[in-house]
């Protein structure tokens, strides 16, 4: 609202917001889901146009709700790590034996700026040592990591998949993010974000059999390969070029952009080869060959194979384009567009903002109804059934990018601000620069 100059509706948002008391839920509530939505959203609000109610609110919110999910464990390294759901009617958090890695690594950019906004190191600290903790584990993989890491000892389950994409994604996106909203001062951040790029473009990418210049990013583990990959996974190349634009190596830099770009042309592929135009919440391929198999069965001293996660397939393979559908569903992602706000943004390139209208058109012709939008059933079948749900990420990521593709190139400039993964911009302490 504040983005768009909709003053009369933030006010009526404000009203409301002195009503909410963060300290009462009758359910459960999902740390990961409060913390980049709830806290991600008071915080930027209050960056936009500062106001001591979204302060407070903010406070009570992560004090209720966030903090007391940090348990301090009690075998391995001493580190607090948080369980999954918090139970405010009695102020306990429900223990859990296992965590993944997106929920207890995408606390630091929220907790760093309610730091750095109240002048309590204590957020930041909590969501840091935990991140420190868990890049100095060792790893088959530089830069990465399992998704599934046992709570107490505070550990990766080694067995557990490797995905860059979901239950894992969130926390490489903020290793690079945090690095800057910290004002560049630790390293630690930036050289692992660097490691993941690079180990991802060696050991997971995979020229399609079909047209070898678009390339997926799979899955592994450390007895498959699985050439899946998902539309949560093409928020990348913008995280990619965002990180290119810091390094100083200029060999580097232009190796990274050619990963980024390759990583994004292949994401758009799977938008414009839909009968709708619209891309499917996931889709498989067949490999150029077996080269990943050969690198990982060194690296893993192991004989790896390629799997899928379910061989069942309904959706048969088209010889038009380079992959099958997996799941069919468009749930109103924002992550292509959100890679191609950050091409347009530190490029200038109007061909971005070409791109980002084509594919909002399609996303108005499918998914909009009388009252909203609502994902859409099957992104091959023009028009879809509809699946009368509108998610809040619409607004708060895929409208959003979509609106400051066209804005001016000022509004929420990259120079002052860092996107949580919830789009909600944060205030960089200092001005940043780019160069590509």
């Amino acid at each position: 609202m504040l983005i768009m100059g909709l003053e009369d509706q933030y006010e009526e948002s404000l009203d409301f917001l002195r009503t909410v008391d963060f300290t009462v839920s009758k359910t459960p509530s999902k740390g990961f889901e409060t913390n980049i939505r709830y806290l991600g959203g008071l915080l930027a609000a209050n960056d936009l146009e500062p106001n001591p109610l979204l302060v407070e609110k903010a406070v009570q919110l992560a004090d209720a709700a966030l903090v007391p999910l940090f348990v301090e464990t009690k075998k391995g390294t001493k580190v607090k790590v948080p369980y999954t759901n918090m139970d405010l009617e009695t102020g306990e958090p429900i223990p859990d034996k296992e965590i993944n890695l997106a929920e207890f690594g995408t606390y630091t950019m929220e907790f760093t700026r309610l730091s750095q906004v109240t002048g309590d190191p204590k957020y930041e600290k909590l969501a840091m040592d935990l991140v420190r903790a868990a890049i100095e584990q060792p790893t088959k993989i530089p830069g990465l990591f399992p998704n599934t890491w046992s709570v107490d000892p505070f550990e990766p389950v080694q067995s557990s998949l490797i995905n860059v994409a979901g239950g894992g994604d969130s926390f490489y996106e903020y290793l690079i993010k945090n690095y800057l909203l910290q004002e560049k001062k630790d390293e630690s951040l930036f050289e692992t974000w660097q490691d993941s790029v690079e180990s991802m473009e060696e050991y997971m990418l995979s020229p399609t059999a079909e047209d070898p210049s678009i390339q997926f990013v799979s899955m592994i583990s450390n007895s498959s390969v699985y050439y899946v990959s998902q539309e949560l996974i093409c928020f990348w190349p913008g995280n990619i070029l965002l990180g290119a634009s810091q390094l100083e190596n200029h060999y580097k830099k232009r190796k990274y952009r050619k990963f980024a770009d390759t990583f994004l042309k292949s994401c758009v592929e799977t938008w414009l080869k839909t009968k709708t135009g619209i891309s499917p919440e996931s889709w498989r391929w067949t490999p150029k060959d077996k080269s990943l198999e050969t690198k990982l069965n060194t690296l893993f001293d192991n004989t790896l194979k390629s799997a899928h996660p379910d061989e069942s397939q309904k959706f048969k393979h088209d010889s038009q384009r380079p992959f099958t559908i997996d799941n069919a569903i468009y749930d109103l992602r924002p992550e292509t567009i959100e890679s191609i706000f950050y091409y347009y943004r530190l490029t200038g390139n109007q061909y971005f903002q070409d791109l980002a209208w084509k594919l909002y058109l399609a996303i108005e012709k499918y998914t909009k109804t009388k009252y909203g939008y609502t994902a859409i059933h099957n992104v091959d079948e023009a028009p879809s059934p509809l699946e009368n749900f509108q998610e809040s990420f619409l607004f708060a990521e895929t409208l959003k990018y979509l609106y400051l593709i066209f804005a001016s190139e000022d509004c929420i400039s990259l120079d002052e601000y860092v996107f949580n993964t919830e789009a909600h911009p944060f205030k960089l302490p200092q001005p940043i620069s780019y160069q590509l």
